[in-house]
Formats: structure tokens, sequence, C-alpha cells
């Protein structure tokens, strides 16, 4: 595995340099560490992860905003992929900055797969992000771990975004929350994705944004939660690989 600075963002990268390029975006709190078992998966891939700001090893870059973000993510595609466009795969926050490339850069994109849906939530609403600001890195990690059931081996890959992420970030995502926009048709082939195991609202959240983004797809992962990435990490790497190759997608997964 490499690391580098690229574009203001600190990315991991491994596999092949000359393969197609799948950049994983990290779920809020997170940072790119969280894709190891994937990138573990894919060595026939060129795999890369950045830290966006506020977060990781950026957690003085910021404020942090969608808009920003994405644009940063597009310019590291531009540069490190050898086609010049990639697959983009996102957890959470994650989505929401996929979701802005779409709007935005969707010519950086080749295939896109989001898990764990944010829709545009009214003040009231995203504010409840901000109760994570509050939370000591320990109390944040201890929540997430029980909460998503991450196994053991997994955890520190958590904990170390967790233990870096910067407080501000929880209010600048929860005001991004308010400004989220989609676009009318999914430019590229889209995968919206939904744990069977997630809430009520991550799974109305999944199924209004397949409704709103024509010619995306949606499906129910059987038995996971939010970051099935490090729950299921066959499973997670499995669907990635499906998607990026236009191959069936495990059967795990019920269309919607």
């Amino acid at each position: 595995m490499k690391n580098s600075v690229s574009h203001s963002l600190y990315v991991r990268q491994a596999g092949q340099a000359e393969a197609p390029t799948i950049v994983f975006v990290h779920g809020q709190a997170g940072s790119g560490a969280m894709w190891q078992p994937q990138f573990e998966r894919l060595p026939d891939f060129h795999c890369m992860a950045p830290d966006l700001p506020e977060h990781g090893h950026r957690a003085e870059l910021g404020p942090f905003s969608m808009k920003d973000a994405g644009q940063r993510v597009a310019a590291l595609i531009g540069h490190a992929s050898a086609q010049g466009r990639g697959h983009v795969v996102g957890l959470s926050m994650g989505v929401s900055v996929i979701v802005q490339m779409l709007c935005d850069v969707p010519e950086v994109i080749d295939h896109a797969m989001i898990s764990g849906a944010a829709l545009r939530l009214d003040p009231a609403m995203a504010a409840l992000n901000m109760r994570w600001a509050f939370m000591s890195p320990e109390q944040l990690a201890a929540v997430l771990f029980s909460r998503f059931h991450i196994p053991k081996e997994y955890r520190h890959l958590l904990y170390e975004g967790v233990r870096m992420v910067k407080p501000a970030a929880f209010i600048h995502f929860a005001y991004e929350l308010t400004q989220i926009q989609l676009p009318h048709r999914a430019p590229v082939p889209m995968l919206i994705t939904v744990g069977e195991k997630e809430s009520f609202a991550a799974k109305y959240g999944a199924h209004q944004m397949k409704t709103r983004i024509a010619g995306a797809k949606g499906a129910i992962v059987t038995g996971v939660g939010h970051i099935w990435s490090l729950e299921a990490a066959d499973l997670f790497t499995q669907t990635v690989r499906a998607w990026a190759t236009d191959a069936p997608l495990p059967p795990a997964l019920i269309p919607f």
C-alpha cells in the first residue's frame, strides 16, 4: 500500500496503477483507512481512498462542504487514474459527496455505488447530527462499534478516523444535509444500496433517492447494517466488483 498527499487530500492507494480505478469515499468520522478490507480483496484494480476535509490526515483542511469535497475527489481521479475516470463507491457521508459529483463532475465517474443514503433533511432533523460533536473519540467509537456490529479485527480501521475527526466536521455536515441536491437522472450506471438492518430513515432515503434519480438501480442487502463494508467485507467487495464489471450482483442483494 502507498500513502501520499494528492490535490490536498491524503490518499491511500493499492493495486495496479494502470488498472481500472476505484475510489472509495468514507463516511462521517471515518477515514480512508476503513477501506483496507476492500483494498486487500481487489488487487487487480487501482484502489484509492482519500481522507476528506476535516477528517483523518486532512482534519486541518476545512470547512467541510460536499461541493468542495466532490471537486477534490474529482481532481484526484483526473490526476491519478490512468483512464481519467474511475468507479466511485461511497458510504454514508460519502454518498452525499458522490451525489454532488454526479451533479457537478459526472465526466470523471464510470460507475457509482452508494450505501446508507442521506436525503436532504430539514434543519431540525439535520441538527441531530451535531450530537456526535460532543462525544469523546472513545465514546463515539464505542457507539459505532456496538451499533454497527464492527468485527474486532476491523475496529482499529474505524477508530483511526474517529480519533482524528474535528468536532466542527459534524456541525458542517449537519448544515450540508439541508442542502443536498439530486441529479434528475443517473448520468452513469448507479447502484443505491441499503442494509436490511439499517434504520427506517436510511431505507426511506434509499427508496426516495432511487425514485427521484431516473435510471438508478436499488437493492436491499440482506442481513447487514450501515457499515457493511466492515461488517460483511467479502459481500461488500463482491458487490463492488460485480457492479464495476457489469456482472450479476450477489444473491444477497434484493432489488427494490
